[in-house]
């Protein structure tokens, strides 16, 4: 992993700005499904979709040494991103998913912790979205990592009071139906 990341780290001595494409690295600790995985594509590209941003998906294990990106992200997705009922409950208090700040320069580094999003919906999810779990995990993922990818583009800290980017978000926002960013967020993606 350390080769890895002192590899990736050579690439990411640009910073990442707002371009029509960003590629988006993907490092996932345990399991994943494939249907959450792609829900969380399209809930991720639905919300960045007016910015005209574009963002290519690569696994982790699919980048090389040699690979050049105009713009590249990182997020390690930690613990299982499989939502099961019944799952022992994870303490619901703090981050969802956090992104690397350094002498307050905004990295293009993030985690997401699974296990805390998936715990924090099962008991708002409804038994029509049970029985979808997998789709609706992936949009709260996508959710949860669009927020991380406004401040990793934006290279802002700032949180807006409203929209995907507020300080803090609910488990009724990550399952509701639409959730999107303000205008002014994404006038500054833009």
């Amino acid at each position: 992993m350390r080769l890895v990341c002192a590899a990736l780290s050579a690439i990411l001595c640009a910073p990442v700005m707002a371009a029509p494409a960003v590629t988006l690295v993907l490092q996932f600790d345990q399991a994943y499904s494939a249907r959450s995985l792609a829900a969380m594509k399209r809930e991720v590209a639905s919300i960045v979709h007016e910015t005209g941003i574009k963002v290519d998906w690569r696994l982790l294990s699919d980048v090389h040494p040699t690979d050049s990106f105009e713009g590249l992200v990182v997020v390690r997705f930690r613990g299982a991103c499989v939502i099961q009922r019944d799952a022992s409950m994870l303490d619901e208090r703090g981050y969802y998913a956090f992104t690397y700040v350094t002498d307050g320069d905004v990295q293009p580094f993030s985690e997401v912790e699974c296990d805390k999003v998936a715990s924090s919906i099962e008991p708002q999810m409804s038994p029509a979205q049970w029985k979808d779990r997998d789709f609706v995990l992936g949009r709260a993922l996508g959710r949860v990592l669009a927020h991380e990818l406004f401040h990793m583009l934006a290279k802002s800290q700032h949180h807006s009071p409203a929209g995907i980017t507020k300080s803090a978000l609910s488990p009724a926002q990550l399952v509701a139906d639409r959730l999107r960013m303000t205008p002014a967020d994404l006038k500054k993606l833009k």
